[in-house]
């Protein structure tokens, strides 16, 4: 079993998750990331945890929406003012990835990537402080559609061939489940097999501290290039000062792709910004998360509030958030959720790492015999993170991987 040292770029769960798994493998690990541990995505996300994500965000009927979505102000989906030429290029490559073929391809593997989440998680938790923060409880879609939780014929036959289990619930069923939720709602789907974190801040924190334990070290500093010499990476430079590595694993989120690029690696990564607000103190609280599909954002309790978290905007790195957006979540949540208190509301905003066909990146980077790709989950981070990490251990390890990455390839767009 190979071992030795290993430089993760990235503090989030993909990295910290990797850090472990390399750990007990006898490696020993630097952690460098530009915030502290776990501040990027893996702290504004929903905690969604969803072995029955098998159904890419880009499907036919999305791309077809896509437009009006575009021309609501209060929408779902929204491109900033003079950002869209930049953006164009790389949507042009999502809506190729949207056809049905493309979209079946996509499904099964996002299947292989997060059907092993909870086991992956329980071998990364069991007998630490983070054990108590997952839990299979089901996740609950909703839509004041009729049959719209369900989604399309695609959508259904995606999960159906993925054997993830689904229980159709009527108007008065959906109550029953949830009795918090406005009587709004037409149709509702239940996925008993899914689950939530209940902090995933706390989550990736508790994580790092257990990787710290076993000796790991952390290091706050911006990654600004790479010394490479005869198709290896020699340093790493934090903060312009190098770094000698002997292996390194860039797990940064967003930003990877920028890092891949210096590494003559052209990964199109998109930074695809969502927004969330947390109550503290909500008065109502739904038992278990919930997905509103007609407005595409998810609620979810959390041992620290109520978080409502989605939509979708392209506006590039440096455009500072736009809070009209979060002021759109808190009018839903009142929408759905007529009781709730919103006297203390914190708001966020963040880059989720996206790739034109929903998949993301896990495997050597090309051209290098001792630098490797994890990342590009998008929506799916929290759900993905152990599984990434095991993975990409195994790959570092000179092992055969334990799923299929085929779908993964870092070179699959070239």
């Amino acid at each position: 079993m190979t071992s030795g040292q290993i430089t993760i770029i990235g503090a989030g769960i993909v990295g910290v998750a990797s850090a472990l798994w390399l750990q007990r493998s006898g490696f020993s690990v630097t952690l460098i990331d530009r915030g502290a541990v776990g501040e990027g995505a893996s702290f504004g996300n929903a905690g969604n945890i969803s072995p029955g994500a098998v159904v890419p965000y880009t499907i036919p009927g999305v791309i077809r929406q896509a437009p009006g979505w575009l021309l609501d102000p209060e929408g779902p989906l929204v491109v900033r003012a003079g950002y869209f030429p930049k953006v164009a290029p790389w949507l042009i490559k999502l809506a190729r990835h949207s056809s049905t073929e493309e979209a079946l391809k996509t499904s099964r593997a996002m299947r292989v990537l997060h059907a092993g989440t909870f086991e992956a998680y329980d071998a990364l938790t069991r007998g630490t402080p983070a054990e108590g923060l997952i839990e299979r409880c089901g996740q609950l879609y909703v839509s004041e559609r009729p049959h719209g939780a369900q989604g399309s014929l695609l959508t259904q036959f995606m999960r159906e061939a993925a054997g993830v289990k689904t229980v159709v619930l009527s108007k008065d069923e959906i109550r029953q489940v949830e009795p918090t939720l406005a009587p709004i709602f037409a149709s509702g789907m239940l996925l008993p097999d899914n689950g939530r974190v209940r902090n995933p801040h706390q989550l990736v924190r508790l994580l790092a501290e257990e990787a710290q334990r076993h000796g790991a070290v952390i290091v706050r500093g911006m990654v600004t290039g790479f010394e490479r010499d005869a198709g290896r990476v020699r340093a790493v430079m934090v903060d312009g000062q190098p770094r000698p590595v002997e292996r390194v694993l860039v797990a940064a989120g967003a930003t990877s792709g920028q890092l891949a690029r210096m590494l003559d690696a052209p990964v199109p990564i998109e930074p695809e910004r969502g927004y969330h607000i947390t109550i503290s103190e909500p008065e109502s609280m739904p038992r278990i998360p919930v997905t509103n599909v007609d407005a595409k954002f998810a609620v979810a309790p959390m041992n620290m509030g109520l978080r409502l978290a989605g939509t979708v905007e392209y506006a590039g790195f440096d455009a500072p958030p736009n809070w009209k957006r979060t002021a759109l979540l808190e009018k839903q949540a009142r929408r759905m959720f007529p009781t709730l208190s919103m006297a203390s509301v914190t708001r966020w905003a963040g880059d989720r790492p996206t790739l034109p066909d929903g998949l993301p990146v896990l495997g050597r980077a090309p051209g290098y015999g001792n630098a490797y790709f994890a990342f590009g989950n998008s929506h799916f981070g929290m759900t993905a993170g152990p599984v990434m990490g095991k993975t990409i251990a195994e790959i570092i390890r000179g092992e055969a991987p334990s799923i299929d990455i085929g779908g993964f390839s870092p070179t699959r767009f070239c």
